[in-house]
């Protein structure tokens, strides 16, 4: 096998797969689930590691800031000395520089995402999508909006954090401050769920980007308890990594690309449930067992021309 064949079926991976016959299809969206996720693991960790690319510039400034704050730490004398200085870096310029060097490294990733959620779709559908091309054409097709919904996201994470941080410190002072910080807190979560919706959303349908947003939220807010388990779910490795950084390690492997791989597993069927049964000539239940299906009976085509009679007709 030459290079270029090694990388072709690396990155593009085999597009050919075994015959299925409908009754072998899933009967419902856990199996499904299962199912596709079996069948791309590795492609997964392909897919992964072509996200991380575009998140290089997010991981190197996380880090150097992170080094400038245990810099800090280590110098301190004591406990005491160790909280104040903790205390300094959120309250002082260090923390807004922080928040101003991500605001790029973030709007960086919105093509790249939009693109993320296109392959990882048609993989949860049981559809056919080679790693790198399909990548690349996704990128190219929807890069507009994802820069947008990608732009919006990086002012939101701005002055959301900016906007905690203020009232943290400010909270001492008055209740208010408790109020509106309790507030804030609720709006954010919010717009976390409308993203669970928005990027599949950019990439399933030919929307406006008003309209995605606003289709987004009135999703994220009549299944509230879906779009809520999922921030935990999307949350609990993050937690993890605060308590044991070596864990970071997850997001290099598969981390990216499995948790889009849950997201448009999830927002697939709320699209078929609320969208595609409005949507005249949307096909619902992609890759999952049709009911006038389960009557299908399955011939082996070699048997049968075995009982065909001598004038070359069937029973």
């Amino acid at each position: 096998m030459t290079m270029a064949g090694l990388f072709q079926g690396l990155f593009q991976g085999k597009p050919n797969r075994p015959d299925f016959t409908p009754d072998m299809l899933p009967k419902n969206r856990y199996e499904l689930f299962f199912t596709t996720l079996k069948l791309n693991f590795f492609n997964l960790v392909k897919l992964n590691f072509i996200y991380l690319l575009f998140t290089i510039p997010l991981w190197v400034w996380l880090w150097m800031n992170y080094m400038v704050l245990l810099n800090l730490i280590t110098t301190a004398a004591d406990a005491q000395a160790m909280l104040q200085t903790v205390s300094e870096f959120f309250t002082q310029g260090q923390f807004t520089l922080l928040l101003m060097g991500l605001v790029p490294c973030v709007m960086l990733l919105g093509p790249a995402k939009a693109a993320l959620k296109y392959v990882t779709r048609n993989w949860a559908r049981d559809e056919h999508a080679y790693v790198w091309s399909d990548f690349w054409d996704a990128f190219k097709a929807n890069w507009k909006q994802g820069l947008a919904l990608s732009s919006l996201n990086a002012a939101v994470m701005f002055l959301g954090l900016f906007g905690l941080n203020f009232y943290a410190v400010m909270g001492s002072e008055s209740t208010l401050y408790v109020v509106l910080q309790t507030l804030l807190v609720v709006l954010l979560v919010l717009y976390l769920f409308i993203n669970l919706y928005a990027w599949p959303m950019m990439v399933t349908y030919e929307m406006r980007f008003s309209d995605i947003l606003r289709n987004s939220l009135i999703m994220a807010v009549g299944r509230l308890p879906f779009s809520l388990l999922y921030l935990l779910i999307t949350l609990v490795p993050v937690a993890i990594c605060a308590f044991f950084p070596p864990f970071v390690l997850y997001y290099f492997v598969i981390g990216y690309a499995f948790h889009a791989f849950l997201n448009v597993s999830y927002t697939n069927g709320a699209f078929d449930k609320y969208l595609n049964t409005r949507i005249e000539g949307a096909e619902v239940g992609k890759g999952l067992r049709k009911e006038e299906e389960d009557e299908y009976e399955y011939v082996d085509i070699d048997e049968d021309e075995e009982d065909e009679d001598e004038d070359g007709k069937r029973p």
